[in-house]
């Protein structure tokens, strides 16, 4: 071979080279900056189980054929693609009867493991709500059917455990059982989202928080308060006639209260915090009196529970969060003290014994795989410990000091989930009560291990 050919050779090397690392430099590129490439889809089945890449971004159109070509043929595979029709498998099929007269849908064969959270069991049947229904039905997971006056005749003559629903391996039947027996896909209609929408006549709002947040895996459950129907006693009011004890005050005679002891001692401060410890009111100690709140006051909407497998919903623990559904596209107005208050008020309390349970719980749980790439938290979070190990140690005991009791201060207790909705936008608000004495025992036990014997409330600031 040749010097030149060698040449030419050496220099093909090298443009392939260069023309694989671009390919390859142009398989990483960010996401943002692609558009969907619905062609993959004409390639048929790959052998790999890796999510396929899009194609590169079109800024503007140039007039080409290239272009136009190529754009012609993702749109005609995108159709192809959306003109699949779907199926499910028998054996998973679900339907569900509408009843128009109760305001209900009536599963008769359960299947799946969609009713941990969801409906009410009424013998071998489930008993689903407006937005329990139209969530599986826009999941693809429920045929819904509407019920009919020949429907309503038989279930109030024969019951509701002898209905059939028609599949290809049920046709051979013997004649006294179909007499006896409704089948729902040959006697009633289904009915598509749009009639279901127009039907069931679903709050929105709080339809699409609820749907949002099953998407996420967590296990939602209506509030129900069973204290609300409770009377509770002003304690402010002074029970009986306490005038004779008044008559001596205004004759002039013992101006002073004989039991009160602060009117005639002294005391002399230098320091605030004095002050501050003297007319300190701890919440733990206090039982304020709350009044009934009035029926067009805010109530709490969800319980929601992080996905657990032994969640019983005719026996749940103590939700993990309470949400409140608010519509600001009625109201631009934020939530009033009193209304924070009355919420606040209303939520669930965790004993103490639910919350040793739940620590001990979290404690025997195996440990979470990592993932193979690190997130972006889990980088910043390593920056910063890493940080935090080239200072002073009293200066890093000081760092997480200050960090722990900061977030104590924010997130203190009484906390409830604010979901704002407005027009499909949903945005969620943690409103808590600032635990700024830090009294607790765990709070206390916690802090004093860093800097032991000091009083860890908002007021004390002297060093």
């Amino acid at each position: 071979m040749s010097d030149l050919e060698k040449d030419d050779s050496t220099q093909q090397q090298g443009v392939s080279s260069i023309q694989r690392r671009d390919a390859s430099a142009a398989l990483f590129e960010e996401e943002e900056d692609e558009v969907q490439d619905w062609k993959y889809l004409t390639h048929g089945a790959k052998t790999t189980s890796s999510i396929p890449k899009r194609g590169e971004k079109e800024f503007e159109p140039d007039g080409t054929m290239v272009q136009a070509t190529y754009l012609e043929e993702s749109q005609c595979a995108m159709f192809s693609a959306l003109a699949h029709t779907r199926g499910h498998f028998l054996r998973n099929k679900l339907v569900g009867v509408w009843s128009v007269y109760s305001n209900k849908c009536i599963i008769y064969h359960i299947r799946g493991k969609f009713f941990t959270d969801m409906g009410v069991a009424k013998g071998t049947q489930i008993v689903l709500n407006e937005i329990e229904c139209l969530y599986l039905a826009e999941r693809g997971s429920l045929i819904v059917y509407l019920g009919n006056e020949e429907y309503e005749k038989w279930v109030k003559k024969s019951g509701v455990e002898k209905v059939v629903v028609v599949q290809e391996e049920e046709e051979e039947e013997e004649e006294v059982e179909v007499e006896e027996e409704f089948k729902i896909e040959e006697k009633l209609i289904s009915l598509d989202l749009e009639y279901l929408y127009c039907l069931l006549k679903v709050d929105i709002p709080k339809y699409q928080v609820y749907s949002y947040l099953k998407r996420l895996g967590y296990l939602i459950l209506e509030h129900r308060d069973g204290e609300s129907d409770k009377t509770i006693k002003d304690k402010n009011q002074i029970d009986g006639d306490v005038s004779f004890w008044l008559l001596p005050r205004q004759w002039g005679l013992l101006s002073y209260p004989n039991l009160h002891t602060k009117h005639f001692q002294t005391k002399s401060y230098f320091k605030y915090t004095p002050i501050f410890k003297a007319i300190a009111i701890t919440h733990s100690q206090i039982t304020p009196w709350r009044p009934l709140p009035p029926a067009q006051d805010l109530q709490i909407t969800y319980d929601v529970w992080k996905p657990t497998p032994s969640f019983s919903k005719k026996n749940p623990p103590q939700p993990d969060f309470q949400l409140v559904v608010i519509d600001s596209s009625k109201s631009t107005k934020y939530l009033s003290f009193q209304q924070i208050h009355c919420l606040q008020s209303k939520k669930t309390k965790k004993t103490k014994g639910e919350k040793d349970e739940k620590n001990e719980k979290k404690k025997n749980q195996p440990p979470r795989k990592k993932p193979p790439v690190e997130s972006k938290r889990e980088i910043r979070a390593k920056r910063n410990a890493q940080k935090q190990l080239t200072l002073d140690k009293s200066i890093q005991l000081r760092n997480e000091y200050l960090r722990k009791r900061d977030n104590l201060w924010k997130h203190g207790y009484d906390n409830i989930i604010i979901a704002i909705e407005n027009q499909g936008i949903i945005n969620f608000i943690d409103l808590s009560k600032g635990n700024f004495s830090c009294l607790e025992k765990n709070v206390q036990f916690e802090l004093d291990s860093i800097y032991p014997g000091r009083d860890h409330s908002i007021v004390y600031n002297e060093y």
